[in-house]
């Protein structure tokens, strides 16, 4: 399954003004679909043009 989702920007307020940073988010039942549950932790690996979204161990 593939999913196509626009990066957006979020504007964060620091003591000298705004910041704009991106902005990622991942909303669906797709997801519970794959395993992400309400309430489930996730681990991001991040790699170059890669972002790796995989449930995170339970602790």
């Amino acid at each position: 399954m593939q999913r196509h989702i626009k990066i957006e920007y979020r504007h964060r307020a620091r003591r000298w003004g705004f910041v704009a940073t991106a902005k990622l988010m991942l909303s669906g039942h797709w997801l519970e679909a794959a395993g992400f549950a309400p309430g489930t932790v996730a681990s991001v690996e991040v790699q170059a043009g890669r972002l790796i979204i995989t449930p995170a161990p339970v602790q």
